[in-house]
């Protein structure tokens, strides 16, 4: 007797080996390091918002040179791309919707309570969801820690009462985030030896 195929199954095991590199982790890292060091030294710290629409054009020439010669090029469905490119689009449109109203101060009150008194949480609030939306759309599980772990940081550093800027937890999540990317990226390039030549 033949087995059921699961073929949702094997689609997320495909987009896990996708991105089983690293190389995202090490973006999702890159931007809240640019958040926290931006906060610590500039009071702009909605340019770091820009950071993944701006870094997508690298990402995508990084998986090209390096993912893509080893596992070979993945071609999402139709179901797949369709809600990745409504995900992209809705971020682009609140990254930019932010970025001009505290261009422009033009931020509603409420907005600039939640950042002036509560930094930390809202920091936190804000990359936790962006995770989650991750897993929902890419089906990076992993994302999930990441998640956690950010809302660890970003209670912590609301808890702890110090003169230390709030910018320096973003950084340390950051560059936990950006060491496991790392150290992913290791692993995949000693697991998948190049197959091919990418011209």
């Amino acid at each position: 007797m033949e087995k059921n195929i699961n073929l949702k199954e094997i689609e997320r095991k495909v987009y896990t080996l996708y991105h089983e590199d690293g190389i995202i982790d090490i973006f999702a890292g890159a931007w809240i390091l640019v958040f926290g060091i931006l906060a610590i030294r500039t009071d702009r710290v909605w340019v770091a918002g820009m950071f993944p629409v701006y870094g997508l054009a690298l990402f995508v020439a990084i998986k090209k040179k390096i993912t893509v010669p080893r596992i070979g090029y993945m071609k999402f469905n139709h179901r797949q791309k369709s809600k990745i490119e409504k995900v992209f689009f809705s971020i682009h449109i609140v990254i930019y919707s932010f970025a001009i109203l505290l261009y422009t101060h033009n931020t509603p009150s409420w907005i600039d309570t939640l950042f002036q008194e509560y930094p930390m949480l809202f920091f936190g609030a804000i990359v936790t969801l962006f995770f989650i939306v991750a897993v929902w759309t890419l089906n990076i599980r992993r994302f999930y820690a990441y998640a956690l772990l950010t809302l660890i940081v970003s209670i912590g550093g609301h808890m702890i009462d110090t003169d230390v800027s709030y910018g320096v937890f973003p950084v340390l999540l950051g560059v936990l985030i950006m060491s496991a990317g790392v150290l992913m990226l290791n692993q995949f390039l000693q697991k998948y030896p190049v197959q091919m030549e990418v011209k």
